[in-house]
């Protein structure tokens, strides 16, 4: 069932948990995602089966929380996972993000690593909008993109995303990809090389500024897309934690 937390910074969050005994499991979703989203849910039962808690849940702008997406950004976001995972979860968890939720996992494994165990990224995108956005237009289309406040750009799937002028500057305040990230848990980085969304080299530069941890494997996908959400990718996805879990 869902619940409903209110932030000290102004949020009401939106999120779902269940109780297990084993190590618990976040589920962080991605830009313009919420908690119901095919990987989220598809986790979510596997855990249940298997008696391991897990949370998912929407962040500010996004699903059933409060706020509108053009009038949140990344930092909110950020604070609302930080926040909500102090709140409750106990003991270290398995993080798993996906696209710009692999973002939040890195920051937060390097934030707080007192309360992550390992990640996993799933095509994870950090630092997107200055890499994949900002650093990619020209001076033209640079003066454009703040004339009209943001830029419209086509996903992998035909739909159009728009990314604010207030997100891509707010963005800049949280790169972690700017210096080694440390972390002593196991990471696992999972992409698919037909991603025309967020390249799959981006997944070999997280992994080079990762440092302090002996577990670090990147797992890629000939035939897999940015969402990772067919039916064997979403088995992968299982099969990682799995191997996660061993390494515990």
């Amino acid at each position: 069932m869902t619940k409903f937390i209110k932030t000290p910074h102004g949020s009401t969050i939106a999120y779902n948990k269940i109780k297990g005994e084993k190590v618990g499991i976040v589920f962080l979703s991605g830009f313009n995602s919420d908690m119901q989203g095919k990987k989220a849910l598809y986790i979510e039962n596997w855990a249940k089966k298997n008696n391991h808690s897990f949370l998912r849940f929407d962040y500010s702008g996004h699903g059933q929380s409060s706020g509108k997406l053009n009038q949140t950004c990344f930092s909110d976001w950020y604070n609302d996972a930080q926040f909500i995972i102090n709140s409750v979860t106990e003991k270290k968890q398995i993080l798993i993000g996906s696209s710009m939720g692999g973002w939040i996992m890195l920051k937060l494994a390097k934030k707080m690593p007192e309360k992550v165990s390992s990640i996993i990224g799933l095509a994870a995108a950090p630092d997107f909008p200055k890499v994949l956005i900002w650093d990619k237009m020209n001076l033209k289309q640079k003066r454009e993109l703040i004339k009209n406040k943001g830029v419209c750009i086509k996903n992998d799937y035909g739909s159009e995303n728009f990314f604010s002028y207030d997100f891509i500057k707010d963005s800049f305040d949280n790169l972690v990809l700017t210096e080694d990230i440390f972390f002593n848990g196991p990471v696992f980085l999972y992409h698919g090389m037909q991603d025309t969304d967020v390249p799959y080299n981006l997944s070999t530069k997280i992994s080079n500024k990762i440092i302090g941890t002996k577990n670090i494997k990147i797992l890629l996908e000939k035939y897999g897309g940015h969402r990772l959400s067919e039916d064997n990718q979403l088995q992968t996805i299982i099969n990682l934690i799995k191997q996660v879990k061993k390494l515990l």
